[in-house]
């Protein structure tokens, strides 16, 4: 309805924290009491702009930073809500369980903007005139020290609950949610494994293993017409980077919370992991593989990927990276960036073909050579799994070090020291294997694709202008994939420049 311009405004602002209360009479009670109010001391109440927080914390101010009530603030800045209005809150409690003085902080503010605060529960109206009475200050402060003081018993509690609920999860596996990952359900308190999902995760695994990006594997799900796990009618790249990223395949549980970053909620891990929480679907090697080896081709659409060294070549002249570019007519280069985009190199562009041959020539100096082809194969699946737990111990070794350089803790202290000693063990095993494989003799493992039929293998390796038949399509995309991911597992980077050798970096 429209706004009576001979009365003054008010504004209901309605608060709760918890699914709980909404589900009972909370936002009844509060809009009523605000109706009842502006009908007795003639304000016209505008039913059109409200403010409602409904299941938000005021405890850290969410309701302020993300909130209605900040919504509130800015349109009073703004001039949308003039001086002289008044806004309506059952109690201060619903505006702010923040500490004593950022409460009372809260509500200087408000009146500080020409807003007159009315707390419903007693009638009692808060502005620039009440603020200065010691009544009109002490009253305030007494209900948000109480306010704060509850609110921070509550969250005492719950964290303390949680906390014991961790360690009984840790020793005993003990379930602490009825939220686990798509590939299992809780049934009479155990989980189980949903086992046609859990063969789904195991094949995006093994594709991402032989070099398939997200966008492939996805694209080749839909293709075979696999059920997604809910009710979204397709996979999605960014999905099965979730699956491949989420230790819960190798049986950790990483606790979360919410937070608010720029505006937008977001789950962020809180507290330590807890290994061996689930059933493993996969094994760490190849989940630690997988989640630090560089991404394997997509292509775009229902391309596919041309450029087998995405990634790896660079500019021997100025260290840019190296784009593909593909002129036509069997006609492809690499082009250094920092000339292509920003005209800040003179390094003229290299055929394709020539890089790339050079890269395969070069593998089987770069792979071990051993009798045992299996032995071998395996002891590198091991490597590139130790790999990957090392890069995991110094991610967790930097948090570690961050949050040490912001507040003293002598658990963290000690969480620091074992992760060193983690790292140093994983170290030395690591080189005892890889000086295990620098015994070479006299046999090879060859790059090994499975396939015999000579015009697949010409479109796997010299794929340019001509279309692949239909029916090779997906034959040449699976061996440019498993290209691309041996040159990934043996190739750290490849210089470039015109008229010289081509510099091949190999790992480790």
């Amino acid at each position: 309805p429209a706004m009576d311009t001979n009365r003054p405004k008010a504004y209901s602002y309605v608060r709760f924290s918890s699914a709980e209360q909404a589900q009972g009479d909370s936002l009844r009670r509060q809009t009523e009491a605000a109706t009842t109010y502006a009908e007795a001391h003639g304000l016209d109440l505008d039913t059109d702009l409200t403010f409602r927080d409904l299941g938000v914390s005021a405890y850290r101010e969410k309701n302020v930073n993300d909130g209605a009530l900040g919504q509130f603030i800015a349109a009073a800045d703004s001039g949308k809500i003039a001086p002289g209005s008044f806004l309506l809150v059952e109690d201060l409690d619903r505006l702010s369980r923040a500490e004593p003085l950022v409460a009372m902080n809260r509500l200087a503010d408000l009146v500080g903007r020409g807003i007159r605060v009315v707390t419903l529960n007693d009638g009692q109206e808060h502005n620039a005139e009440s603020l200065t009475r010691l009544d009109g200050l002490i009253v305030p402060l007494v209900k948000a020290s109480l306010a704060h003081e509850e609110s921070a018993k509550k969250a005492k509690r719950l964290r303390e609950v949680w906390k014991q609920k961790k360690a009984r999860a840790a020793a005993n596996g003990e379930i602490l949610t009825a939220m686990v990952p798509a590939w299992l359900r809780v049934r009479d308190g155990e989980f189980e494994v949903n086992k046609r999902r859990a063969k789904v995760v195991k094949r995006i695994f093994d594709m991402a293993a032989a070099g398939h990006g997200k966008s492939a594997i996805a694209r080749t799900l839909n293709v075979e017409g696999i059920a997604t796990f809910g009710t979204s009618d397709g996979w999605h790249a960014s999905y099965i980077l979730k699956i491949l990223r989420n230790p819960a395949v190798i049986g950790t549980f990483q606790p979360h919370k919410i937070t608010h970053v720029d505006g937008k909620k977001k789950r962020v891990p809180h507290g330590e992991p807890i290994p061996g929480y689930f059933p493993e679907v996969i094994e760490p090697s190849l989940f630690y593989q997988v989640k630090h080896s560089r991404p394997g081709p997509s292509g775009k659409g229902n391309h596919l990927q041309r450029n087998l060294l995405s990634g790896l070549a660079f500019c021997a002249r100025c260290g840019g990276k190296m784009s593909y570019a593909n002129k036509g007519r069997g006609h492809q280069y690499l082009i250094c960036d920092k000339a292509r985009r920003f005209g800040k190199c003179d390094a003229p562009a290299v055929p394709y073909f020539d890089v790339f041959g050079a890269v395969m020539l070069a593998l089987d100096d770069f792979r071990p050579f051993e009798v045992d082809g299996n032995a071998v194969q395996e002891r590198e699946r091991e490597i590139d799994a130790l790999a990957g737990q090392i890069a995991e111990c110094q991610e967790t070794i930097g948090r570690f070090v961050d949050s040490l350089g912001r507040v003293s803790s002598p658990t963290m202290e000690q969480h620091l020291i074992d992760e060193e000693a983690t790292l140093a063990a994983l170290k030395t095993q690591r080189a005892a294997l890889q000086e295990k494989g620098a015994a070479r003799v006299d046999l090879s493992r060859p790059l090994d694709l499975d396939l015999d039929d000579d015009p697949v293998m010409e479109y796997i390796l010299f794929e340019g202008d001509r279309p692949v038949p239909k029916d090779k399509v997906e034959a040449v995309r699976a061996g440019r994939a498993h290209i691309a991911a041996e040159i990934r597992r043996v190739v750290e980077r490849v210089e470039v420049i015109k008229g010289e050798s081509v510099k091949i970096i190999p790992k480790g």
